[in-house]
């Protein structure tokens, strides 16, 4: 009894926490990051492009972008977002780490690993809605002192593939 309530309290937390009832035990055991990870891409001068999946159009649109990041404080990491000549679109914008690190902006961090250039790689996953439509959504981070990028992926339920949504690319 005592097991199955446990097994019961696992899954509960995963689906009220957005993530798979199979990622549960991972939330106990995966990778972690910490403010201090983000570290290094405090400041400014920041430039690249967001790319992203026009819906209207079916075709990858980019567009160009600048970026400040502010020191980490805290769990949180905030980042003023400049869109030169659409000064619009321009916005602040955080990504906050969860108390246990296994979290970034609610989606649970399935992967750390380092690129050839010594680049931080996180890779997170959670479950949401793109184009008003359930989907598993994975968000992937490479952080460096001379390269940035945010890259969203989707999987619409009931496909096997993910496609790239949007992708901050950034450098200094």
């Amino acid at each position: 009894m005592k097991r199955l309530l446990l097994v019961v309290f696992f899954v509960l937390q995963a689906a009220c926490a957005g993530v798979p009832p199979d990622q549960a035990k991972d939330a106990q055991t995966g990778p972690v990051a910490s403010a201090e990870d983000f570290r290094v891409v405090a400041g400014s001068g920041w430039k690249g492009h967001l790319s992203y999946l026009d819906y209207s159009s079916e075709a990858l649109t980019k567009i160009p972008v600048e970026l400040q990041v502010d020191e980490p404080h805290g769990r949180t990491l905030r980042y003023s977002i400049r869109y030169p000549g659409e000064a619009q679109h321009n916005a602040r914008e955080k990504i906050k780490l969860s108390r246990d690190g296994r979290k970034l902006n609610g989606g649970l961090i399935i992967a750390r690993e380092r690129n050839d250039n010594g680049d931080l790689i996180l890779v997170t996953t959670y479950q949401g809605e793109d184009d008003n439509r359930p989907a598993d959504i994975r968000v992937t981070y490479t952080i460096g002192s001379t390269a940035f990028s945010i890259s969203k992926e989707v999987r619409i339920q009931g496909e096997s593939d993910y496609f790239l949504r949007n992708q901050y690319s950034l450098v200094r």
